[in-house]
């Protein structure tokens, strides 16, 4: 007499047969790490030169397309700027005819690849720009309000080619306070790319800038090595906890529920991968688990590492990251444990302080800025910061973070080392 097939067993091990099977395809695809690649046409590109004659300046951009590439050649030369200027601007899109959301997607892109030939003496460094269209900040047609994702490097100290991984771009300080961005479009965005601009950095001295380039690319993953190890956790601790639940019998737990349970804040893995502050997602999620209570006497802190721009040209990539792992670590050790720090962008940084007056936050922030100064920093380097300070009023969240970053504007203009409220 035959007996049934259980049908319970029969789930089992489809189930089992299946979790081997996309286990071993994960594994397959982490070993073959396969690569997407994308080059940029610079024969089809639109290409032209900007410089500073357009404001009355002296300098002079030119640009000639080669069977080598594009050879760029500018001459910077003093005038009534402070900070003369010229640009190799390669158009990806045609802002005047392509209606909006048609630029470049280059989001799922982890590096772009720079191929050139630098042949300038004095070595000025180098300045990208990735600039992207936005409706929330950007007008058809306009250029010049494009937001600049930027990267400088100094030539004397990479190899050609040179590749940029997408997190070393940020947003210059300057743009965001311009354009009076909030959380939601304040950092790097990369879908909607619509030109690439290579130039002097700002510090760069009179004289002849010339380069080649040769060729850009850009490389990402298909499926990023971060998903797939997480769909492979995922998985496996789906059976893991079957195989509990099985073995072991379910038992009725009671549980006493306080009359008042404290409140956490809670971010999870959305913290600065160099200096473990949240990072912007960390920040808002910090933000809305805040209770009520928190927000009546809520103050934040905007902290700026002053003239943190010089490091990387002075100092390398090396120092500059260090620095910046020190500062988190004084400001962490410094402030009070209900406070959260976060990174604003590559100097800034954001000190969240539920249930405290201004004249508390205050303090917070000078006895900040005395550690700071004191302390001893990689190379002898002096180190110190400046630091705005605003309390909630009858606002939200945006026109508090707004109010603050202009108090830190303030601030940098009438000297470093100082605070303002």
């Amino acid at each position: 007499m035959q007996t049934a097939k259980n049908p319970q067993k029969s789930k089992e091990l489809y189930a089992a047969i299946s979790l081997i099977f996309l286990s071993l395809l994960i594994l397959v695809l982490l070993f073959l790490n396969i690569d997407k690649h994308k080059v940029i046409n610079l024969n089809a590109a639109d290409i032209k030169v900007v410089d500073d004659r357009e404001v009355l300046g002296a300098s002079v951009a030119k640009v000639v397309k080669t069977n080598h590439g594009l050879e760029f050649t500018c001459q910077i030369t003093k005038s009534h700027l402070a900070q003369p200027y010229c640009e190799l601007i390669i158009n990806l899109q045609d802002l005047s005819k392509q209606s909006p959301f048609t630029g470049l997607d280059l989001s799922n892109y982890e590096q772009i690849g720079l191929w050139i030939k630098h042949n300038h003496p004095t070595q000025p460094g180098t300045r990208i720009e990735l600039r992207n269209f936005n409706t929330n900040y950007s007008v058809k047609g306009n250029e010049t309000i494009l937001k600049p994702n930027s990267v400088e490097y100094l030539e004397a100290y990479v190899t050609n080619p040179i590749w940029l991984k997408s997190s070393d771009f940020s947003i210059p300080r300057w743009w965001n306070n311009s354009h009076n961005l909030t959380l939601n479009n304040g950092g790097t965005d990369f879908s909607n790319i619509y030109s690439i601009a290579i130039t002097p950095t700002l510090q760069v001295q009179p004289g002849k800038y010339e380069l080649t380039v040769e060729r850009i690319e850009l490389k990402g993953k298909y499926i990023g090595t971060t998903t797939l190890v997480a769909v492979l956790i995922m998985l496996w601790s789906i059976a893991l906890g079957y195989v509990i639940r099985r073995l072991v019998p379910a038992k009725k737990l009671e549980v006493e529920i306080p009359e008042q349970a404290s409140h956490t804040i809670e971010f999870g893995a959305m913290s600065c991968p160099l200096t473990g502050a949240l990072n912007r997602i960390g920040l808002r999620k910090c933000f809305d688990q805040l209770a009520p209570t928190d927000l009546q006497k809520l103050s934040i802190i905007f902290l700026n590492i002053d003239y943190f721009e010089d490091l990387y040209p002075n100092y390398g990539h090396k120092t500059a990251d260090k620095i910046l792992q020190q500062f988190v670590n004084e400001v962490d050790n410094t402030c009070r444990s209900s406070d959260t720090v976060a990174r604003w962008n590559s100097e800034e940084f954001l000190l969240v302080c539920p249930d405290t007056e201004l004249s508390q936050a205050i303090d917070v922030a000078d006895k900040i800025r005395a550690r700071i100064q004191k302390a001893t920093w990689p190379n002898d380097i002096k180190i110190t910061c400046s630091s705005a300070v605003a309390q909630m009023y009858d606002e939200d969240l945006n026109d508090l973070i707004t109010r603050a970053n202009k108090a830190l504007y303030k601030a940098k203009n009438t000297g470093s080392n100082k605070t303002a409220a």
